[in-house]
């Protein structure tokens, strides 16, 4: 399992910091946000075996060190940009090659309506996994994520699932 681990984690930091580094381009014609990271936001961090991960661009993140697997969340507030919900999907997304978006639904969330995206792809040649929420709430744009290698992407699916069921942005 360790060989596993050691094999996979450090494809998961780069598919993590992608996708934190293109959420912050400047995509479809945008502006480059100039916001400032949400206050007040309510959340548990996810039980053990996850522990905190060092990952600037996000509020917080966390990695799963036997999978490797990674959730995360990233808030953007008071920015000029005001990007569609499509849109800061499409930029979480783009960290993959390869892609094939597997689901795509609109649902209530937080009293707002939320983008969820389940989608694989490659990072590197290696097949990954990536589920999405993102959501426009009270001049903040938030995304929620669950990324991991295909093989092992269910093993923590649950823990991200009680992530954002106790996820609650002000």
């Amino acid at each position: 399992m360790k060989r596993h681990r050691d094999k996979y984690f450090p494809l998961l930091l780069l598919i993590l910091a992608s996708m934190f580094a293109l959420s912050a381009c400047v995509s479809v014609s945008l502006p480059k946000s100039q916001g400032k990271k949400a206050s007040d936001v309510v959340f548990a961090a996810p039980p053990s075996p996850f522990r905190a991960l060092p990952a600037p661009q996000a509020d917080q993140a966390w990695v799963n060190d036997g999978t490797g697997n990674t959730i995360s969340f990233m808030s953007d507030c008071a920015g000029k940009a005001d990007p569609s919900l499509e849109q800061l999907q499409a930029e979480s997304l783009n960290a993959m090659s390869q892609l094939k978006v597997l689901s795509d639904e609109r649902r209530p969330y937080n009293a707002r309506l939320a983008a969820v995206s389940l989608a694989e792809g490659e990072v590197d040649g290696i097949a990954v996994k990536m589920k999405v929420l993102t959501l426009k709430k009270n001049d903040c744009n938030y995304t929620l994520s669950y990324t991991g290698v295909r093989a092992g992407f269910d093993r923590d699916l649950a823990a991200f699932e009680r992530f954002v069921q106790g996820f609650k942005a002000p």
